[in-house]
């Protein structure tokens, strides 16, 4: 019988309330002992909605690990699970490691390389699991796409391309904070396609970035970025258009024989074979081959998502993260130099995109 471990969230916004807490409460042998925010409002309604004895009010100074290390629930507790705004990450991470607790830290994990490199070094001095929170990789469409490149090369055939649309609807609930970060809700999001973009290619490289931007200068989002790039030796296309009406997010891999749509929002995997000669047969073929395997999946991961029970891979997130905790071994994909990289990328195409003139 395994240890019961005990975990502490901090933020306790709507990543900790929606994604972190409902996926530790999957687990067994998990007891989430406390929560820490810099918001006692948000503590308060954490606490009670979840059942969660233990609350701690940080304020974001060089106090706060004075205020932590002194408090006597957390020094009980084995591991911190952090989802906060990005730019309070390293502060936080760098607390909880210097505490001795393991850390599962949302992305983007930091806000540049440096950070990244110190909390990396911290974690290998004190011994402890420090990993990143890169849920897509590990959604049920996701692990399904991963599998076909890992086992059905002959019959896809190599990878031609990756492309990948944002369509961003600013009406539903964002962040307050997201015009602080550099290229404001780009910062935020864009960490999920270049974690999947490193997987599926390799190394990545940006070519060009280029942004058309809103007349409001206190506006960092761009109305629309355009990013090419390679991953590894596949060409790379991401279109971000931050004003949309509506919120869709699709990962299109080209392969030689195939074409695979992955609707993120959904979680919905679209598999789609080669028209040939692009007769009527094949194409009307192919059309009600999507339809179907569409409105299959719409069916199952609707329900899911009306009932709060899509997750986008953060149950997977969480358990792997313990098992981290009780083997010492981490998922490849979840360590601190895998999201380093990730930060790396996308300093690189802020760095490359063009300024407001």
């Amino acid at each position: 019988m395994n240890k019961i471990l005990k975990v502490c969230v901090v933020g306790c916004g709507n990543i900790t309330n929606t994604r972190h807490i409902p996926a530790l409460r999957k687990l067994k042998d998990v007891e989430i002992v406390g929560a820490i925010s810099d918001s006692q409002k948000k503590i308060d309604s954490t606490c009670k909605n979840n059942n969660i004895e233990n609350g701690l009010l940080i304020n974001g100074s060089e106090d706060d690990i004075e205020l932590v290390k002194n408090c006597e629930w957390f020094n009980d507790i084995d591991a911190v699970v952090i989802g906060t705004p990005p730019q309070q990450h390293y502060p936080l991470a760098k607390l909880a490691l210097t505490l001795k607790k393991d850390v599962l830290v949302e992305k983007p994990m930091t806000m540049n390389e440096d950070e990244a490199n110190e909390l990396i070094e911290l974690a290998k001095e004190n011994q402890l699991i420090f990993n990143v929170i890169h849920n897509f990789n590990y959604t049920n469409g996701m692990k399904k796409i991963n599998r076909i490149i890992e086992e059905k090369r002959e019959e896809y055939g190599d990878i031609v391309s990756i492309t990948e649309i944002q369509y961003t609807n600013r009406n539903r609930r964002l962040p307050t904070w997201y015009n602080e970060l550099p290229l404001g809700l780009f910062y935020d999001e864009a960490a999920h396609f270049i974690y999947l973009l490193k997987r599926h290619g390799g190394e990545i490289k940006i070519e060009d970035s280029h942004a058309i931007y809103n007349e409001d200068e206190a506006d960092s989002t761009p109305r629309i970025l355009s990013v090419d790039a390679l991953a590894g030796e596949v060409p790379v296309h991401m279109f971000l258009n931050f004003n949309s009406p509506v919120c869709e997010w699709n990962y299109i891999i080209c392969f030689e024989n195939r074409i695979i749509d992955y609707d993120l929002f959904k979680d919905i995997v679209v598999d789609i074979p080669t028209d040939k000669e692009h007769y009527a047969k094949e194409v009307l073929k192919n059309d009600v081959s999507q339809t179907c395997q569409y409105w299959g999946q719409f069916i199952k991961n609707g329900f899911k998502m009306f009932t709060g029970n899509l997750l986008y891979g953060h149950e997977d997130i969480l358990e792997k993260f313990i098992t981290a905790v009780r083997t010492r071994e981490s998922d490849e994909y979840m360590t601190g130099e895998y999201g380093k990289s990730t930060i790396v990328t996308m300093n690189e195409i802020v760095e490359k995109t063009n300024k407001r003139d």
